[in-house]
């Protein structure tokens, strides 16, 4: 076997994350870690064709700041980069967020408060609110990605985005009548 991927290495997973973007709704997600420690940091990245061509746009992205269970929300912004391929995506970097290896030696045991705030710890949440006009329900790419292991310790989640505010509403309508 290869010395190099018997390492443990920075790797993150979606935590939480909404099921669809809703125009001008604040959509929220958040990553926690599944391997080791890093301080190097990490990037918040939308892309796709919707990006890309304009259809889709991003403001105001935040971030949680956990600090042993005290929260605090910081402003961050995402800006719209030009890739070298020409293409566009979101992109906010974050170089000083910490990324904090999850305990997983109380797995089988008795879950204290030092567990769930350890746990919490781990979690990295972010808030980003979406616009789009559109009828159709075009798809972004939505990655968080450690500076340190870009290529194998993203998470990596394709969402939906519609104009219609009342999409769970009418989502539920549409199932309800389907099921008659």
């Amino acid at each position: 076997m290869f010395k190099g991927f018997s390492k443990k290495q920075v790797k993150l997973q979606f935590s939480t994350c909404g099921e669809i973007m809703i125009d001008s709704l604040p959509f929220a997600f958040g990553v926690e870690s599944i391997g080791k420690t890093s301080d190097k940091g990490l990037c918040v990245s939308v892309s796709g064709d919707a990006v890309d061509d304009g259809r889709v746009t991003f403001s105001d992205l935040e971030y949680y700041e956990n600090h042993s269970g005290s929260v605090t929300v910081v402003k961050h912004g995402i800006k719209l980069v030009t890739k070298s391929d020409g293409k566009k995506i979101y992109q906010a970097k974050f170089s000083r967020i910490p990324i904090a290896e999850k305990d997983t030696s109380s797995f089988f045991h008795k879950v204290t408060e030092e567990d769930v705030i350890q746990r919490i710890n781990c979690e990295i949440a972010f808030k980003v609110t979406p616009h789009y006009s559109g009828d159709d329900t075009p798809e972004v790419m939505l990655t968080v990605y450690p500076y340190e292991n870009p290529l194998t310790g993203s998470a990596v989640e394709w969402i939906k985005v519609t104009s219609d505010k009342d999409y769970f509403l009418h989502k539920f309508s549409k199932g309800e009548k389907n099921r008659k």
